[in-house]
Order: structure tokens, then C-alpha cells, then sequence
């Protein structure tokens, strides 16, 4: 998993950033279904809305910066 700081956001497009959060994603949503023991499931039920989270946050973001001022 990458995160962002907003030193960085030159170097590491946004577009790459999108692209890495919905893999965690997918990853996440993978992982979920695959375990059943109860510890196991809340740890991925926490990945996976982290990973939405950080999914509805970089997208919003790109909008916001493709958005004429």
C-alpha cells in the first residue's frame, strides 16, 4: 500500500494513486471473502472501508483538480 503526502504529489500521479487504491481494494474485497473466523472478518471489514475511504477520496480529489477554477 502507498500513501500520499502532499510533498510527493509531483512525483506520484494521482492517476497512479487511483489506479493503487482500487488494487488495496480489490485486494481487501478478496480478502474478505475469503475468511470466516470472526477476528478475521472484522480486521476485513475494516481494510475494506479503509480501502473504499481512501478509493472516494482520490477520486474526489481528481475531480476537484480537473474542475476549472
Amino acid at each position: 500500500m502507498v500513501w500520499i503526502k502532499r510533498s510527493s504529489l509531483e512525483t506520484y500521479s494521482l492517476k497512479q494513486a487511483v489506479h493503487d487504491a482500487l488494487e488495496e481494494w480489490s485486494t481487501a474485497k478478496s480478502y474478505f471473502e475469503q475468511v470466516s473466523e470472526p477476528d478475521l472478518v472484522e480486521y476485513a471489514v475494516l481494510r475494506l472501508e479503509a480501502a473504499e475511504k481512501r478509493v472516494s477520496y482520490l477520486l474526489r480529489k481528481a475531480r476537484e483538480d480537473s474542475e476549472p477554477p
